[in-house]
C-alpha cells in the first residue's frame, strides 16, 4: 500500500487537471464578483440618471409655475401625475426596479444649495440582490443616488414679453433700430415665430435673444439666439399693489395742479394722488412732484406740445377698467422713477386687470426720456417713431412688445441729454442645470 502511494505521488500525469480543479472555485468566484461589479455599476448609473432626470423635471416645473416645489416623498408612484413633476418623472424611469424609495427637497438640507429657493434635490434608493454574491450575503444591499438641480443665471434682460400663447410675443419691423445693451426674451410657445421680425430694414441688437418657442435662424444685428429657452417668470408678479389706497379721494386733473407761472406758456406743478383724468395739453409745462400717481380708469394721454417733467415718479394705471399710455409724439416728457421705497425703479405700472388687447403706444420726441421700468403684465406695448430716445434708460416688461416704424429702443445707461440713468434696471434669466 505504501509503495502504491509513493508511485502515485511520483506520477506526473493529470497534474494540470488537479490544479485546474483546485483553482476552479477561485476562477468562478472572480468571474462572479466581476459580473456583480459590472451589474452594480450599471444599476448605480441607471439610478443616477433617474435622479438627474427627476431633479431637472422638478426645476423645470418650478420654472413653468414660478413657484418652488417644497419637499415631499415621491414613493407612491401609482397616483403620480404630471402635476407632481418629480414623482411623475421617476415613475416613467423606474421600470427596472419593483420597489424604489424616493424623496425630494426644495432647498436641500445638505450640500451647497441649502439657501437656494429653486434648488431641488432628489434622493433615490433601491434594494437589489446581486446575481452571484447575493447568495453569500445575509442582507440585500441598498443602492443610492442623489441629484440636485437649480435655476442658474444665463444673461441680463431689459425686455421681457410675457405672452405665453402660440402667437408672437415680440415683433420687430419697419426701419426700427434696437441696441439694447442687454437681452430680450419672449415667452411665446410658437414653434417658429416666438420672436417675429418683419422685412429686412430693421436692426435688432440684443445679447442674447431668447424664446420659449422657436424663432428664425437669423435676426439682423444679433448672433446669440437661444430658442427653446425656459420661460422667464414675470419679474414683478405680485410685488406691487395697484389699487388706490384706502381713504384716498380720486379727483379730476384740475384739482391737482397749481400754477407757478402765468402768461402764454404757463407752468404748473402737479401733486401726487389719484386722478380721474390726466389731460394736460397746449404748450404748457407741468412739473410733477415726487410720489405715486394713480390714474383711475383713465389714460396717460397728454396732448398738444405739452412738456411734462418729473423725478421720483411712479404712474399706476388702475381701476376696474385700467387705462393705457397714449403718446402721439408731439409732447416732450422727461420722467424718472424713484430709486428707493415701495416703487423703486418703477415708472409705469398697469394693473393686471387690464385686458390683453389694451394697446399702449409710445411715439415720443427726441428730447424726451423715460428712466425706469415700464410694466404692462396684460397690456400690449408699441414703440414707434423716435420713441427710442425716450427709452434709453427703460426696462420693458409687457404682455407683447411691437417695435415698428423708425423706433430706436436702447438701454444705454445715459439719457439723451447726457445725464446718467438713475432707475434703469434689468432682470436675470435662468436655465435649469444639474449642480450636484
Amino acid at each position: 500500500m505504501i509503495k502504491f502511494v509513493k508511485r502515485l505521488w511520483q506520477d506526473k500525469r493529470g497534474n494540470a487537471l488537479m490544479i485546474a480543479a483546485a483553482a476552479m472555485p477561485l476562477v468562478i468566484g472572480a468571474a462572479g464578483f466581476a459580473t456583480d461589479t459590472i451589474q452594480w455599476a450599471l444599476w448605480k448609473r441607471q439610478l443616477q440618471r433617474t435622479a438627474d432626470s427627476a431633479a431637472m423635471a422638478g426645476v423645470m416645473a418650478e420654472a413653468q409655475s414660478g413657484t418652488p416645489l417644497g419637499s415631499a416623498s415621491c414613493t407612491n408612484f401609482s397616483t403620480a401625475t404630471y402635476s407632481s413633476a418629480v414623482a411623475y418623472d421617476v415613475k416613467k424611469n423606474k421600470k427596472l426596479w419593483p420597489t424604489l424609495t424616493c424623496s425630494y427637497q426644495n432647498r436641500p438640507t445638505s450640500g451647497s444649495y441649502t439657501t437656494d429657493n429653486w434648488a431641488v434635490k432628489v434622493n433615490l434608493s433601491v434594494r437589489q440582490q446581486l446575481p452571484f454574491s447575493g447568495f453569500l450575503m445575509s442582507a440585500t444591499p441598498t443602492i443610492s443616488a442623489s441629484a440636485t438641480a437649480t435655476l442658474v443665471d444665463t444673461g441680463e434682460y431689459c425686455l421681457v414679453a410675457l405672452n405665453n400663447t402660440t402667437s408672437p410675443s415680440l415683433t420687430i419691423g419697419g426701419s426700427s433700430t434696437v441696441s439694447l445693451g442687454c437681452g430680450a426674451i419672449s415667452n411665446s410657445i410658437s414653434s417658429t415665430e416666438a420672436v417675429k421680425p418683419n422685412g429686412s430694414a430693421y436692426s435688432f441688437v440684443a445679447d442674447p435673444i431668447a424664446a420659449v418657442g422657436g424663432m428664425p435662424s437669423a435676426i439682423i444685428g444679433s448672433t446669440n439666439l437661444q430658442p427653446w429657452h425656459i420661460p422667464e417668470p414675470d419679474p414683478y408678479a405680485g410685488k406691487y399693489d395697484t389699487s388706490v389706497p384706502s381713504g384716498t379721494s380720486c379727483t379730476n386733473f384740475n384739482t391737482h395742479r397749481t400754477m407757478t407761472q402765468g402768461g402764454q406758456d404757463k407752468i404748473y406743478s402737479l401733486s401726487a394722488g389719484c386722478y380721474t383724468d390726466f389731460s394736460p395739453s397746449g404748450n404748457d409745462t407741468y412739473n410733477l412732484a415726487p410720489g405715486t400717481y394713480y390714474l383711475n380708469n383713465t389714460d396717460f394721454n397728454p396732448g398738444g406740445t405739452v412738456k411734462i417733467n418729473g423725478s421720483g415718479v411712479t404712474i399706476i394705471l388702475t381701476g376696474t377698467s385700467p387705462g393705457k399710455i397714449d403718446l402721439s409724439g408731439n409732447q416732450t416728457i422727461k420722467l424718472s422713477a424713484p430709486t428707493s421705497g415701495t416703487y423703486a425703479d418703477m415708472l409705469f405700472i398697469q394693473s393686471s386687470s387690464a385686458t390683453t388687447n389694451n394697446l399702449n403706444k409710445i411715439n415720443g420726441t427726441s428730447g424726451s426720456y423715460f428712466d425706469g421700468a415700464m410694466y404692462f403684465p396684460k397690456g400690449q406695448l408699441q414703440l414707434n417713431g423716435s420713441s427710442g430716445n425716450m427709452t434709453q434708460c427703460a426696462m420693458v416688461v409687457a404682455w407683447t412688445v411691437d417695435i415698428t416704424g423708425n423706433a430706436n429702443l436702447q438701454n444705454s445707461l445715459t439719457r439723451p441729454d447726457g445725464t446718467p440713468c438713475t432707475a434703469d434696471t434689468t432682470v436675470t434669466a435662468k436655465v435649469a442645470r444639474l449642480v450636484e
